[in-house]
């Protein structure tokens, strides 16, 4: 497989930096006030969709489509829009619609770029935390907190049996399944 130059990284790093900044403008010029909510599933169960979510992907795409006009962009709320280019986008504007819903500002814009079906950048946007992670590379990953970006560093002292996992089932697992993650 044709390798990405660093110079790619650069590009597409300057590009997911720049996006997360103008998602949180967004999401505080245009989005945080009342919206409405529907429900993705019929026939039963509950997936939520907000205008919201909408209106992060339109802006997320249209902001891809201004910088690389022929890559294709896969979007949860409006599909696949193809191409003939090895580079895609996957997005999901509100990662934790529940959470949106109810106010927890635990929810993020999640963005990757895959190139050749393989995953090259990635950038989790926490708008209200004013928040983001994003990495450059396959080795390095960033965080950006108040204005100031720092690498993030592996521990190499930690070990697996004093890792602490959290996750949100929704009635998706029920107790005894959630019990078993606890044998890992």
């Amino acid at each position: 497989m044709k390798k990405l130059k660093p110079s790619d990284y650069r590009v597409y790093s300057k590009f997911i930096k720049n996006l997360a900044k103008k998602l949180t403008k967004f999401y505080y010029s245009k989005l945080n006030k009342p919206f409405k909510v529907s429900n993705k599933l019929r026939g039963g169960g509950y997936d939520p969709v907000t205008s919201a979510d909408k209106a992060f992907e339109k802006f997320i795409r249209k902001e891809i489509k201004k910088k690389f006009p022929n890559h294709q962009v896969i979007g949860e709320e409006y599909g696949y829009k193809k191409s003939k280019s090895d580079f895609s986008w996957v997005i999901d504007p509100i990662d934790g619609t529940r959470s949106f819903v109810i106010g927890n500002p635990t929810w993020s814009n999640l963005i990757s770029l895959n190139y050749k079906g393989n995953p090259v950048l990635g950038l989790a946007n926490f708008p209200i935390l004013k928040k983001f992670y994003f990495n450059t590379s396959n080795k390095a990953a960033y965080v950006s907190e108040n204005g100031k970006i720092r690498m993030m560093k592996v521990n190499n002292k930690a070990i697996f049996s004093n890792m602490k996992m959290s996750a949100a089932f929704h009635g998706g697992l029920s107790l005894n399944q959630q019990k078993k993650f606890l044998k890992f």
